[in-house]
């Protein structure tokens, strides 16, 4: 008897995997593997295009902190130096500056802020500072973005592509440690650092999770009182502010500043109710 369900199963059975595309698709929008995916493009970039005999590659070195941990992407040691490199996999429109708190990511219709990836670093910088002994002048910050992003505003000079963080380490041929000075770090490093396991990621992850939550000083009371003070950020959905003039009602000519993502987000600087709701 003819079965059609059977004869749909034998032709559609080739195309099985047609099905794991908008599963990945999904899948690689996840914030931790879209992450991963970052580090991992850049950690191949840096192992095949540096010299290893030159420089030593070291991957996900996660440190203690008095707070918990922190983790630092990639850190390419040498006799040039130590680079410490944070990694973003970002795509859109960048906008940021060296000073500003957060940078903002853009698409048509829709924008998100994040941290400043500089600020970011500076406690990886100084974390490991304190582990090696080293003072500034050997220890160096790299911001690499791997995705397809571009910039819109001036980045300073360690902030780029992978392009850009290979010519900043390669550029430097000052000599600043000995052969047994870059032994003595890299083993400071690998006896210092937490064990590179699973279980290591998942606590630094769970650390993290909490001081957003608000678990550890400062909290996010204090994070979202200061960003309704500057503006940097939406204190109701973390989404960029923007500069707005009212052109209709009583207001109309009034500027005010509001929320990017509107009307998703209705956050107004000028609606103090809405301000003392994402504080309280």
């Amino acid at each position: 008897m003819f079965d059609p369900l059977s004869l749909l199963q034998h032709v559609l059975a080739p195309f099985w995997w047609v099905l794991l595309i908008p599963l990945l698709a999904v899948l690689f929008r996840l914030p931790t593997v879209k992450g991963w995916v970052g580090e991992t493009i850049l950690h191949t970039g840096l192992r095949l295009l540096l010299p290893s005999a030159r420089y030593h590659l070291m991957r996900n070195v996660t440190l203690p902190t008095n707070d918990g941990s922190t983790q630092i992407d990639h850190v390419v040691v040498s006799r040039h130096g130590v680079f410490v490199i944070e990694t973003k996999n970002y795509g859109g429109w960048i906008f940021g500056k060296a000073d500003d708190k957060m940078w903002t990511q853009k698409f048509p219709g829709r924008s998100s802020a994040f941290q400043n990836p500089l600020r970011q670093n500076v406690k990886h910088v100084r974390t490991l500072a304190e582990l090696t002994g080293l003072d500034d002048k050997a220890l160096f910050s790299q911001i690499v973005f791997v995705g397809n992003c571009t910039f819109k505003t001036p980045m300073p000079a360690n902030v780029g592509k992978l392009k850009a963080c290979l010519a900043a380490i390669r550029g430097r041929d000052e000599v600043l440690l000995s052969d047994d000075e870059v032994a003595q770090v890299l083993e400071r490093i690998r006896t210092g650092r937490l064990a590179p396991t699973r279980a290591t990621h998942k606590a630094h992850v769970r650390h993290v999770q909490a001081l957003l939550a608000g678990k550890h000083a400062g909290g996010v009371r204090a994070e979202l009182a200061a960003r309704v003070h500057d503006h940097a950020a939406c204190p109701q959905c973390g989404g960029a502010i923007d500069d707005y003039t009212y052109k209709t009602g009583g207001k109309a000519g009034q500027s005010f500043r509001g929320c990017t993502r509107f009307p998703a987000c209705t956050y107004r600087s000028d609606a103090p109710e809405r301000a003392a709701e994402a504080v309280a």
